[in-house]
């Protein structure tokens, strides 16, 4: 259990195991199960290093990610990262502490990219951190209690389909210590072909009886008996010499230890905890009655030193050690050898009476252990150095404590479910307590509906708008009839958490810059688009506990996973990024582990700066560049029909890829987004998705603004078609201004850099698309001419300079766009003009009066003599008492004479 070095390995179960297999065959053909006894070493137990080589394929081939060598004893989440079985059906986590914030980050999402229902079990007194991710959960987090008082205590996870499955059964808890931190043994089987470890029938038939020791609400037991079924699929491998499981469920795990007929040569224990009167070891010495005793004590145990000595001294050879590794031991072992055979009890079992010497209707503990052969030693391997049995006290110990009696409680609201059509709360009722008469869940009444046991379910329909939740969080507040309330409840849509995802996004696993690097990635990204597509919401039926929005997002979530629902609505994810250099998600606390483990004294080597959309398109070839610009306009043509959800994930894709730099003009992106915008303009309203869509047309807008004017020569037709787009979302104002600040910001975050500008993060974009829809195409146009601008009448204003003539007949060619437009130079003699694109009228001031001039069929324009060129002699000449007057008698064809 060095921190450097893996110990031997079990054998397979039936010698075809992955350690026995010859040229890997037997990892994938028949039954392949093994355990793996070791300390997590950073290069294999490291959850986010391993990330390195899971990407690349099985160097022996196959459909494997990872050569199952490679995960035997890692932590569940390397096993969860490998995903081994690429359509799993279910993941069960079973574990004493919890902390749901890093399961999340570290775990989730892979279990989610291979449509995996998730469901963690863990003992309702030691939730250590609750769920991150906003919104009720889309995965089962379900507190359980031990009816008979001990503590629910088992390591388990499953990862199972109908034809393949792999368990793991160790010694750490879902926290950052248990799954990173500490060291810790994990056992891995894994069934995959016509046949399955009996261990597996085993592990069935426990889950099957666990609800019976156990206070769980209905959805657990309905998921522990699926994945039962999972796990008994096949049938069960005949071959001899195979791992058993051990529980405390029927019988205390030490009457479950095969003995030898003769006397042990060894025993070998390893164990961060003893009893006060370190009576499970010695119950250990008297079965096995050994010529040795090998102890290895993590520093921090908790024992009684002078009990612990007192038992070992009686045994003609003891000793006791401490690892060399600076990591908290929390790894269990019992090790024992007779001649030249050998056995170890691996799993989540202290050295405790709780643990080892009860079952769980006398007390103890809820354990899971496994009982495998051993070919070589695995403790005394163990790096480790000697200790002194009189100076066990340097080894920093804590004292024991007697175990706690965790039924207390007189009320614990174990969780608040959202279905379709109701709103149910399960609470568990102390022995003594009494049940209310009626919960409140965020002002919600839910009255008692069924009870089964001490275990009580209220129940309530909810109105139109009512969310379990508060401030973005998967818990809430509930409030028992008598004013008492309970705190962090949590809140789980079932909907979500029960459904399987049809068609995973990347997004699940991989990063949009990683997604679009990867050609591969990219397909599969723009294959979930097309599949979101069709998610339409005017053909989900309205459910009577209202909650439109909710429904809306489950199919989304059900048809491509969340992370494409999360990319769509905006949001960035909450999860953080794996990457090898960083710690954060990793620090956290553990009641199991005594201290913060020691961090690397190395200086670690500074980390490369994170991959960014636009580096990634950067790197890309020309030809790539080129394939995927063709590749999202052939998108865009496809989405044109496509329902909203589906049109605002492929809005936020356009954005994004345009201000990494994907397009290395405006003319292209620009044309891009507008018919993008269109399409968000002609896409059917969804009152539930009505933030997001005003949202992104804000932005659009915003952005489309942007390119029309980055172009060095304006495109009279872009220019064109943005008017026209401006004036049809000008109708929809009141609605545009609808649009959460938040939402805005979560679509605008990202979208800064060369292309839309670096400040483009931090505009307003709302106060930018007021100014944008007061105005009109004349507007744009006259910016782009130097020294002129509107007034309130709608007059457009030049500067004479050295000819006032000259400087209209310019302003007027420039605005042949805009017919008749009213251009005035100021600052010489003052000069109107008029120009329709063949007839030209000028109207100067001449006295107290207004000489006008008329020229008509000036096909050519009049560029020409604004640069000099003299203008013929006008066809028609008068006077008028105003400028305005004179444009009048041009218009009736009527002037002075």
């Amino acid at each position: 259990m060095d921190a450097g070095r893996a110990a031997p390995a079990h054998p397979a179960a039936s010698g075809r195991g992955p350690m026995a297999a010859g040229g890997g065959g037997g990892q994938r053909r028949g039954v392949a199960a093994a355990a793996h006894l070791h300390q997590l070493p950073a290069a294999v137990g490291h959850p986010r290093r391993l990330r390195g080589h899971l990407d690349g394929r099985s160097p022996r081939g196959g459909d494997l990610v990872t050569d199952w060598e490679d995960l035997l004893g890692a932590a569940p989440p390397a096993v969860l990262h490998a995903r081994l079985i690429r359509d799993a059906e279910e993941v069960l986590v079973l574990t004493y502490t919890c902390d749901l914030s890093f399961f999340e980050d570290v775990c989730l999402r892979d279990a989610h990219a291979v449509r995996a229902r998730t469901t963690v079990l863990f003992d309702a007194h030691h939730l250590t951190q609750g769920p991150r991710r906003p919104g009720p959960a889309d995965y089962l987090a379900l507190p359980v209690v031990c009816k008979g008082g001990g503590a629910f205590h088992p390591k388990l996870v499953v990862i199972a389909s109908e034809t393949d499955t792999v368990v793991a059964i160790g010694s750490g808890n879902a926290t950052a210590s248990g799954w990173h931190h500490n060291a810790e043994v994990w056992t891995l089987m894994r069934g995959v072909g016509p046949t399955v470890p009996v261990l597996f029938y085993q592990l069935a038939d426990w889950l099957r009886r666990l609800p019976k020791d156990v206070w769980m609400e209905d959805l657990g037991r309905d998921r522990l008996d699926r994945v039962a079924e999972l796990l008994t699929a096949r049938p069960p491998d005949p071959g001899v010499d195979q791992p058993v499981l051990v529980t405390t469920a029927l019988r205390p795990i030490i009457e479950q230890l095969p003995r030898p007929v003769e006397p042990a040569t060894q025993l070998a224990v390893a164990a961060p905890f003893f009893d006060p009167d370190a009576g499970a070891l010695q119950r250990l010495v008297d079965r096995f009655r050994p010529q040795q005793v090998r102890l290895l004590l993590t520093r921090d145990v908790q024992c009684d030193p002078d009990s612990l000595a007192r038992v070992i001294k009686r045994v003609p050879d003891a000793a006791v050690s401490t690892s060399a590794s600076s990591r908290y031991h929390h790894g269990k072992v019992v090790e024992w050898w007779s001649s030249d055979r050998g056995w170890a009890l691996t799993g989540s079992a202290n050295c405790s009476h709780a643990a080892l010497t009860r079952t769980m209707p006398a007390g103890g503990n809820c354990e899971l252990g496994v009982v495998s052969p051993l070919t070589a030693p695995v403790v005394t391997k163990e790096a480790a150095e000697a200790v002194a049995v009189s100076d066990l006290a340097r080894l920093q110990i804590r004292k024991p404590s007697p175990s706690a009696a965790t039924d207390t409680e007189s009320l614990r609201v174990l969780g608040v479910r959202i279905s379709a059509d109701r709103v149910e709360a399960t609470v568990l009722v102390g022995s003594a307590g009494t049940p209310p008469s009626w919960l409140a869940v965020n002002g919600l009444r839910l009255d008692h509906d069924r009870a089964t046991g001490r275990l009580h379910v209220y129940a309530a329909v909810a109105p139109d708008g009512w969310t379990a939740t508060s401030d973005g969080e998967a818990v809430s507040h509930v409030t028992t009839d008598d004013g008492t309330e309970r705190r962090d409840v949590l809140v789980t849509d079932v909907a979500a958490a029960l459904s399987r995802i049809d068609h995973p996004s990347p997004l699940e696993h991989t990063s949009l810059p990683q997604v679009v690097a990867d050609s591969a990635h990219t397909a599969a990204l723009f294959e979930a688009l097309r599949h979101l597509a069709s998610v339409r919401p005017d053909r989900i039926p309205q459910a009577p506990a209202g909650g439109r929005r909710r429904q809306v997002e489950n199919r989304v979530t059900s048809a491509v996973g969340p992370a494409l629902l999360r990319f769509a609505l905006g949001l960035t994810d909450a999860r953080t990024p794996t990457s090898a250099d960083d710690e954060d998600i990793f620090d956290g606390t553990d009641p199991e582990s005594p201290r913060p483990p020691a961090r690397r004294t190395q200086q670690a080597p500074n980390p490369a700066p994170p991959e960014t959309l636009a580096s990634v398109l950067d790197a890309l070839t020309p030809q790539q560049r080129a394939r995927l610009r063709r590749d999202v306009s052939a998108l865009v043509d496809t989405s044109q029909d496509w329902p909203l959800p589906a049109k605002l994930a492929v809005t936020r894709l356009v954005l994004l890829l345009v201000a990494g730099g994907l397009w290395p003009d405006a003319p292209g992106w620009a044309d891009l987004l507008y018919w993008v915008l269109v399409q968000l303009w002609d896409a059917e309203q969804e009152e539930s998705l009505d933030g997001e869509h005003a949202a992104l047309a804000t932005i659009g807008l915003v952005a489309l603004r942007r390119g029309v004017d980055l172009q060095d020569e304006p495109d009279s037709q872009q220019a064109g078609q943005f008017d026209e787009l401006r004036i049809a979302y000008r109708e929809w104002t009141d609605w545009l201004a609808t649009a959460p600040p938040e939402t805005i910001h979560r679509y605008r975050d990202g979208l800064g850099g060369h292309t839309l500008g670096l400040l483009f993060e931090q505009t307003d974009v709302t106060a930018e698309l007021r100014w944008i829809l007061g105005r009109t195409a004349l507007h744009d146009a006259v910016d782009r001419l130097d020294g002129a601008h509107i007034d309130g009448s709608g007059v457009v204003r030049v500067e004479a300079g050295r000819s006032a003539r000259r400087s209209v007949l310019a302003a007027l060619d420039a605005l042949r766009d805009f017919p008749d437009v009213h251009v005035v130079a100021e600052g010489g003699l003052e000069t109107h003009g008029w120009w329709d694109g063949r007839r030209l009228l000028v109207v100067t001031r001449s006295g107290p009066a207004w000489r006008a001039e008329l020229w008509e069929g000036l096909l050519t324009g009049i560029a020409v003599f604004a640069r000099g060129t003299p203008l013929r002699t006008a066809d028609k000449r008068w006077t008028a008492a105003t400028p305005e007057e004179a444009f009048t008698q041009a218009e009736t064809g009527r002037p002075a004479r």
